[in-house]
């Protein structure tokens, strides 16, 4: 089984093949372009188990030859891909487990073709590649690819028009510096959506995995700074999941858990800053707080479909009344996602995330950490877990932990700091035991709900004044009798959650 290390960037079609004219800096040598036309027909059980365990499943027709290929999970982020691959040519177009030499991806085939029946054709690629490689002073390697075609299901399709660099060999500088080039010069957008994914998203049939943020799996042996790896990885790997349903009726729901990815990364950066300094993440977190500024924009739109859809399902307004709310939050919805989805494919916008990808990949964090302080990375990340959950807990008791009656304003106002108190953790959770975590947890959960519930209720009241859904005195009303009994809970929620022993201390 080899690993594979490749960024896959788009574009259109035009875009991709002035790659077969074009100068590469920093290139001693190139190949000739070879063009070959390629089929792959993709398999999976009736119930689509393969796509459930993130298996990629084909058959490759290469001129004569039928290949195999078994792709398992991996990451991709900011374009950069890193994943398993194996692959074996077949005498007959016909899946053969047995031929499967990595044990572990052949139990899982053998498991769900047992438990879900044998695999059938799902749906295929046809597409032309054009393919080089291209040589570097220091022996390094890349092979490019330009493919060019579409992916077929049933009566659907969606056009191919890519290029993937994937290191062969040598120095991985030499694929992030081609890939800069390819965006700045030649407007090429990142990717992180496979042609097997592309392929799936046509299948009409196939129901949406809603995502959320849940609780890091780590080991109390994991060390500092591969833990600090798999947090951000988890983050990222979020945002780029929802990015793929910006063109769905699911845009409004996409935009706010990007956003929730977004928040959950700035977090990451505040949490280790006592061991990844500062100014080695002042460049990310200044790019981060661009993207998120202009994503903010559409959050307050996509948030705000939501209360009017709440209002609906809680019987607080007709469609009548909502009508002109209603068609004046699509028309901004529609416009904000189209202006991001146009950032999308600006050349700041993929430089940004291809560079988050970079900086993960040779972890530039170590250049800023002097080789004495290198030590504190390389411990368990136990200690700190709980450094930073006590931390964050003396943070809470000092805004909530007071007799005093909060007001409803100062509920909302506290939303920033329970997020980050909630995603810690999320961080560190994992470390510990999951009931005693998920009881002690549960009160935060609900006074995040509760401020939230308050937030609704504030909209509910601003709407129904602004289209004259109900009398001013109504209103008031309305609004001090919902914000009374749930104020009313949350005060003891907020008064009882402080006297519980912490999960970390047990």
């Amino acid at each position: 089984m080899a690993n594979e290390l490749e960024v896959k960037l788009i574009a259109e079609q035009q875009q991709v093949k002035q790659l077969l004219e074009a100068t590469f800096p920093d290139v001693q040598s190139i190949d000739q372009w070879r063009s070959s036309d390629l089929k792959n027909t993709y398999f999976d059980t009736a119930n689509f188990k393969l796509r459930e365990l993130k298996i990629g499943l084909r058959i490759r027709v290469d001129g004569d030859k039928l290949i195999q290929t078994v792709k398992a999970s991996g990451r991709a982020i900011g374009g950069l891909h890193e994943r398993n691959e194996s692959e074996v040519e077949l005498s007959e177009f016909k899946i053969d487990v047995d031929k499967v030499e990595d044990p572990y991806l052949k139990i899982l085939l053998e498991e769900a073709e047992t438990e879900d029946g044998e695999f059938d054709r799902v749906f295929t690629t046809n597409f032309k590649r054009y393919r080089n490689c291209v040589y570097f002073e220091d022996g390094t390697e890349i092979e490019i690819a330009l493919d060019v075609g579409h992916v077929f299901y049933e009566d659907e399709s969606s056009p191919i028009s890519e290029v993937e660099l994937e290191l062969l060999r040598g120095d991985a500088k030499h694929l992030f510096r081609l890939s800069r080039f390819l965006i700045s010069e030649y407007g090429f957008s990142i990717s992180n959506a496979s042609k097997a994914r592309r392929g799936y998203a046509l299948c009409s049939n196939l129901p949406v995995t809603h995502r959320r943020m849940s609780t890091i799996e780590l080991s109390q042996g994991t060390e500092a700074e591969k833990a600090f790896e798999i947090i951000c990885y988890s983050g990222l790997k979020h945002w780029q999941y929802y990015e793929q349903f910006l063109d769905s009726s699911l845009a409004p729901e996409a935009i706010l858990q990007m956003y929730r990815a977004l928040l959950f990364v700035q977090h990451v950066y505040q949490v280790f800053g006592a061991l990844i300094p500062r100014h080695a993440t002042s460049d990310l977190r200044a790019n981060w707080e661009w993207v998120a500024e202009i994503i903010s924009r559409i959050v307050d739109v996509a948030r705000e479909r939501h209360h009017l859809q709440q209002m609906l399902q809680d019987d607080l307004a007709t469609e009548a009344q909502l009508d002109i709310a209603m068609k004046k939050n699509k028309a901004d919805l529609n416009d904000a996602i189209k202006q991001f989805k146009r950032l999308q494919q600006s050349e700041r916008y993929n430089l940004v995330m291809l560079g988050i990808s970079e900086w993960l990949f040779f972890k530039n964090w170590r250049e800023f950490i002097k080789e004495s302080e290198q030590e504190r990375l390389n411990k368990p990340i136990i200690e700190f877990a709980r450094a930073q959950l006590e931390h964050i807990l003396k943070d809470l008791k000092r805004e909530l932990g007071g007799k005093t009656a909060l007001s409803v304003g100062e509920y909302i106002g506290q939303i920033p700091r329970l997020r980050k108190a909630l995603d810690v953790g999320l961080f560190f959770g994992g470390l510990f035991d999951s009931k005693l975590r998920q009881k002690y947890r549960q009160p935060w959960l609900d006074l995040m709900a509760g401020a939230r519930e308050l937030a609704y209720f504030r909209y509910v009241a601003d709407c129904s004044q602004q289209y004259d859904i109900k009398d001013e005195k109504d209103i008031e009303h309305w609004f001090s009798k919902r914000n009374e009994a749930v104020l009313e809970a949350m005060e003891q929620t907020r008064k009882a959650m402080f006297k519980s022993r912490p999960y970390w201390l047990s």
